[in-house]
């Protein structure tokens, strides 16, 4: 295969995979964020973060959903074009099993959660701890997913044994682990403020609650995102002596993940920092388009680190 068209399909793949995963990694944290957003017991203010967590959670329902019809397709075509592979991916009972059946049950938990809305509208603290379960299950399946990649990644033995589930206290899977977690509640943020520009002229339900939301959104998305580029700078020093010399492709993926960081960090605060927040919805929308090539950067890095072979 030639090089442009390899490294065309390269990028092509991490830019479809970054948007799956990061509506995946944002709709497991929004349960968690509406939540405890619920219960704020400012009484103006009630209504409105009723409204938002309905409108959050139906965008994490319907990019669930999505997400996860892409990833029944995903491992279909895995299983019937490249047999081999796929038993280390989706062989049965593990690590199948160990990714599958926490992600059904959060899923479950997200449905109740959703569909308990008015039922429970008056006992926040019970539909509270359920939004909460959902998102922790959900993220211990993000957990068993990443385990197996990185036996996939190491070519480890076929994980027949849980033991594939905790790998030593001094791999960087810990530090990856909890990257992924705060970018979970930086996508939730920073996507939610898209759906809400999206949905603007569809749900219109005034200019103070948006203004109120986009905000909101944006200050969690921002928070967030601080926390992982800290993180993500942990991460670089226990990388660094894998690292002998950058590639090109890892030399274009540091500058995606570093310029998108930026623009997005820059959107959200102006977005947060403004009262009447409506006149800056367009830098919600460039803040979401920024964080996903930010996401495709670290994609794209990582696999250049642990898988070369599939690199550009």
């Amino acid at each position: 295969m030639p090089e442009a068209v390899r490294a065309a399909v390269f990028w092509a793949a991490m830019v479809l995979f970054s948007m799956h995963l990061g509506l995946a990694l944002a709709a497991a944290a929004i349960p968690c964020i509406t939540s405890l957003s619920g219960l704020r017991k400012v009484k103006h203010l009630k209504i409105f973060i009723d409204k938002f967590g309905q409108q959050a959670s139906t965008f994490a329902l319907l990019g669930g959903l999505w997400t996860f019809v892409v990833l029944c397709a995903a491992l279909t075509a895995t299983r019937l074009l490249l047999p081999a592979r796929a038993a280390s991916l989706v062989g049965f009972p593990l690590p199948l099993a160990a990714i599958a059946a926490p992600v059904l049950l959060g899923g479950m938990a997200f449905l109740s959660y959703r569909g308990l809305w008015q039922r429970l509208k008056t006992q926040k603290s019970r539909h509270a701890m359920i939004g909460i379960g959902a998102t922790l299950l959900l993220w211990v399946g993000f957990y068993a997913g990443l385990a197996a990649v990185r036996a996939l990644a190491l070519d480890l033995p076929l994980p027949l044994r849980p033991d594939f589930l905790l790998p030593p206290g001094n791999a960087p899977f810990w530090r990856l682990l909890i990257l992924g977690l705060l970018l979970s509640l930086a996508l939730a943020g920073t996507f939610t403020g898209a759906w809400l520009v999206w949905r603007r002229n569809t749900d219109d339900f005034g200019r103070d609650y948006y203004n109120f939301t986009m905000r909101l959104a944006a200050r969690i998305g921002f928070i967030a995102h601080i926390a992982a580029l800290v993180v993500m700078g942990w991460l670089t020093v226990g990388l660094m002596p894998l690292i002998s010399e950058l590639t090109s492709t890892q030399t274009l993926a540091l500058g995606l993940y570093g310029t998108g960081t930026l623009i997005t960090l820059v959107c959200l605060g102006a977005v947060m920092s403004q009262e009447n927040a409506l006149r800056r919805k367009v830098l919600l929308i460039f803040a979401f388009l920024a964080t996903l090539a930010s996401l495709t950067g670290l994609l794209a890095g990582l696999v250049g680190i642990f898988l070369p072979s599939l690199a550009a």
